[in-house]
């Protein structure tokens, strides 16, 4: 099944400057990278094993979403979902647009929901191959 979109690759436009980025590539191309740098180990079955240092698995305690107008009355608050303003998520998307500028990338466009009628596209774009 084909999960891969193509969309316009400016990332300028997230606030990503003097970025190298890699579109789009195959798990076997992620493999190999992060084992080229290092980064993790092939285990004797061909798997990746990455070592994530101390912080491993879900975060579910660290999940905040912006409570607006739009999610104030849709979204179930609570322990698991936590507001955050518009104005503070602000602040953190330009920390992390700053710390990831300049960096060598890895983007992949693709979708959610194999329904047409709830298909969302989605973009993932992070700081490791893995």
């Amino acid at each position: 099944m084909r999960t891969l979109v193509e969309t316009d690759r400016n990332l300028e436009k997230y606030g990503l400057k003097d970025v190298s980025v890699h579109w789009n590539l195959s798990p076997e191309e992620l493999q190999k990278i992060t084992l080229e740098k290092g980064m993790g180990e092939e285990t004797n079955n061909g798997t990746l094993a990455v070592n994530t240092g101390k912080f491993t698995g879900r975060s579910p305690q660290d999940r905040f979403l912006v409570k607006d107008e739009i999610t104030a009355d849709k979204v179930w608050w609570g322990n698991i979902n936590k507001p955050i303003s518009p104005e503070n998520f602000k602040i953190l998307y330009n920390e992390v647009t700053a710390y990831m500028s300049g960096k060598e990338l890895y983007a992949r466009d693709a979708y959610v929901c194999a329904d047409p009628e709830y298909k969302m596209y989605v973009r993932t774009i992070a700081e490791y191959p893995w």
